[in-house]
């Protein structure tokens, strides 16, 4: 294996299926933290109380969990090692409770946590310099450890399968795909020159029917990730 540099990820699967697929993996993040919007990790901790979290998978109620006290709020100010965030769990719906923001992703709808009492926001189209999403990206960049690196991967979502196929109608990808472009702009402007971005080449930005998780726009074919891993290695070099 080649160097292995030592990084803790807020992002999805599009980034930690790096420590995983390809023929020179990254090593696992030393913290993960997953299903999480930008606007929820740096919002208010909505309490668990006595709630006992159905989910039989201990990494789904870890994440629920994580989200809902905000866990990394606490966590990564005092890392002593590169952050890499990816923004493809935006993609969830923004719910807010009595307390503040929580992230609507489908683990937190099967935990058995009494979904009345959350609303749901409109965050979708807000991307203003002024707007909320800039603002809780601010917010986080305030968070982080101000003399480390932050790597922002550029994922995006496939508009196409390994052999060409479209996946979707194009309006579906397109729009999801705008937001993101502006969005990770918004996100590299807040954490100035402590970021780094990393993008694969648009050619491995193919869907693979062949993933583990399935076919999705965010399941990508394995020089994807043999692109990221190296990208990250480059920014990040060995531990």
């Amino acid at each position: 294996m080649s160097d292995s540099p030592v990084f803790s990820l807020v992002g999805s699967c599009v980034t930690r299926d790096a420590s995983e697929i390809g023929t020179d993996p990254l090593p696992r993040p030393r913290h993960y933290f997953s299903r999480t919007k930008i606007r929820s990790i740096v919002s208010e901790a909505t309490p668990l109380g006595a709630a006992d979290l159905r989910l039989e998978s201990g990494f789904r109620r870890r994440v629920v969990r994580d989200d809902l006290t905000k866990r990394v709020a606490s966590v990564l100010p005092r890392v002593d090692h590169p952050i890499v965030i990816d923004l493809i769990d935006e993609r969830f719906p923004l719910l807010r409770s009595r307390h503040g923001f929580v992230t609507g992703s489908p683990y937190l709808k099967d935990s058995g946590i009494d979904m009345s009492e959350f609303v749901r926001v409109d965050d979708g189209d807000d991307l203003d310099p002024a707007g909320p999403f800039a603002a809780a990206a601010r917010r986080l960049a305030d968070l982080l450890p101000p003399d480390q690196i932050v790597v922002v991967h550029r994922a995006m979502w496939a508009t196409r399968d390994a052999d060409g196929t479209p996946l979707e109608e194009p309006a579906y990808v397109r729009r999801p795909n705008e937001w993101l472009a502006r969005a990770y702009d918004l996100l590299g402007s807040a954490l100035g020159e402590r970021c780094r971005f990393v993008q694969p080449a648009a050619e491995t930005c193919r869907a693979d029917a062949g993933h583990k998780w399935g076919l999705a726009p965010y399941h990508y074919v394995p020089e994807y990730y043999d692109d990221l891993s190296a990208q990250v290695r480059d920014v990040l070099g060995p531990a």
